[in-house]
């Protein structure tokens, strides 16, 4: 993603999954890079989610600027279930959907469902799954081929 970043060529960023797992779990090196990976990239950055995203994956969509979910994906923040508690989970996912939301979720691990994370914020479209490819494409071309000043002062105004 850094190179991606720096790349002038690049006008926008899409992160998806090869395999129907999402995410399921956070590598505690490579998750330091995601908390604030949103503020840092001055590019537009699409995720489209599908089947699971638990813990670093939800903050990877915390952090997005756009998520495209397939009907049926599973989300959770289930660190709690084996004795952990992140602040840095905590804050990451409360500045996408709020405060008492979030820290219900890290305190009880509970997984939750795909029209959850689109009424709290977590998620913006929900596309049936054989569109999601298409639909998170689509997206992040419009992204790429919009003005990219204008695009750039929108994300660094954050």
């Amino acid at each position: 993603m850094r190179d991606a970043a720096a790349d002038d060529a690049t006008g926008a960023i899409l992160i998806d999954a090869d395999g129907p797992i999402f995410c399921s779990g956070m590598d505690e090196v490579a998750g330091e890079d995601l908390f604030g990976l949103g503020n840092r990239i001055a590019k537009p950055i699409v995720v489209a989610v599908k089947g699971v995203a638990l813990a670093g994956g939800v903050v990877l969509l915390a952090n997005a600027h756009v998520v495209i979910a397939a009907q049926g994906t599973s989300f959770g923040l289930t660190e709690i279930r084996e004795g952990k508690w992140s602040e840095q989970v905590y804050r990451a996912v409360a500045s996408a959907i709020g405060d008492r939301r979030a820290r219900e979720l890290c305190l009880t691990g509970r997984v939750f469902s795909t029209p959850d994370a689109l009424a709290w914020g977590l998620v913006h479209m929900v596309a049936p799954a054989f569109e999601l490819e298409d639909r998170a494409t689509e997206t992040a071309m419009l992204l790429a081929n919009a003005n990219a000043d204008a695009v750039r002062a929108a994300l660094q105004s954050r």
